[in-house]
C-alpha cells in the first residue's frame, strides 16, 4: 500500500504597509513629491525640474527613502517653495525705465518707447539696424532687458528726427485758416504728389491723420486749412505710434 504523499505549503506571505505619502517622524513631518504637488498646487512636471536643478537653486535633500520613494521635511520644503515663488513674482515684475549706473543714467526700450513716442517694436527694429541709423550700443543687461546711455539716445533721436523732418515735404501756408477745403487742396497744401496719399492715412493709420471736419452737400471730406498746418508741423511717416513730439522733460 502506497503510503500519501504529504506537501508542506508555508503560510502566505503578507505584503508590508506602504508608507504612506504623508507622516511624521522625530517631530517632523514628512512628505513625498506627490503629497508636495498636493500641499504647493504644483505640477508634477515643476516640482521635478526643481529637483534636477537642485544644485543651483538650493532644492532640500530628501531625509527618508524606501527605494526608489523619497520624502522631504515639509517645512523645509514649504521655504523652498516660497522662495521660489518671491524670486519668480520679482522678475515677473516690469523693470524700472531708467537707473543710475556709474554716474550715468541709463534708460530701457520701454522707456525710450515713452519717451520718444515710438512703438517699442519699431525701436527693436532700429536697434537690430544700428549698425546703418548709428543706435547706440547698450551698456548694461539687467535679466533679459538692455539699458543705454541717455544722453547718448537722446541725441541720436534728435538727429534721427532731424533727418526725418527733412526729407517731409513743404507745407503751403498761404490762405486764410479757417477755409474749408477738400481732399484734393489737401493734397497740394501739404506737398503730396497723390490724394491716395491722405487716403491712405486715413484707412491705415488711425489716427495719424485729422479726421474731416466737414462733409459738404456733395458728400465730399473737409478740413480747415488750420488743421492741415497744424498736422504738417507735427506729422512723421506713417508706423510712428503717434505724431512726432517734443520730449517729455525729465522723464
Amino acid at each position: 500500500m502506497t503510503k500519501p504523499r504529504i506537501t508542506l505549503v508555508s503560510p502566505a506571505r503578507q505584503p508590508s504597509p506602504r508608507t504612506p505619502d504623508r507622516f511624521e517622524r522625530d517631530g517632523r513631518v514628512l512628505v513625498t513629491r506627490a503629497a508636495l504637488c498636493e500641499e504647493f498646487a504644483l505640477g508634477e512636471s515643476t516640482a521635478r525640474t526643481w529637483w534636477r536643478n537642485r544644485d543651483a537653486n538650493d532644492h532640500p535633500e530628501p531625509v527618508y527613502s524606501e527605494g526608489r520613494r523619497q520624502w522631504w521635511d515639509l517645512e523645509a520644503m514649504r521655504a523652498f517653495v516660497d522662495t521660489v515663488r518671491k524670486a519668480g513674482a520679482r522678475r515677473s515684475q516690469p523693470p524700472p525705465a531708467t537707473i543710475e549706473h556709474e554716474g550715468r543714467t541709463l534708460i530701457n526700450r520701454t522707456g525710450m518707447a515713452e519717451r520718444y513716442h515710438l512703438d517699442p517694436r519699431w525701436l527693436a527694429v532700429l536697434f537690430h539696424q544700428r549698425v546703418a541709423n548709428g543706435h547706440p550700443e547698450p551698456v548694461r543687461r539687467l535679466n533679459r532687458f538692455l539699458y543705454f546711455d541717455l544722453e547718448e539716445v537722446d541725441a541720436w533721436n534728435d538727429e534721427r528726427e532731424a533727418a526725418k523732418r527733412r526729407s517731409l515735404t513743404p507745407v503751403d501756408h498761404t490762405g486764410e485758416p479757417d477755409e474749408l477745403v477738400d481732399i484734393t487742396e489737401a493734397t497740394r497744401v501739404l506737398g503730396y504728389r497723390s490724394e491716395s496719399t491722405i487716403r491712405s492715412f486715413l484707412s491705415r493709420n488711425g489716427d495719424y491723420f485729422p479726421a474731416p471736419e466737414q462733409t459738404d452737400a456733395g458728400g465730399r471730406s473737409l478740413w480747415r486749412r488750420r488743421t492741415l498746418w497744424e498736422f504738417g508741423g507735427r506729422r512723421s511717416r506713417p508706423g510712428r505710434a503717434g505724431h512726432a513730439q517734443n520730449r517729455v522733460s525729465g522723464s
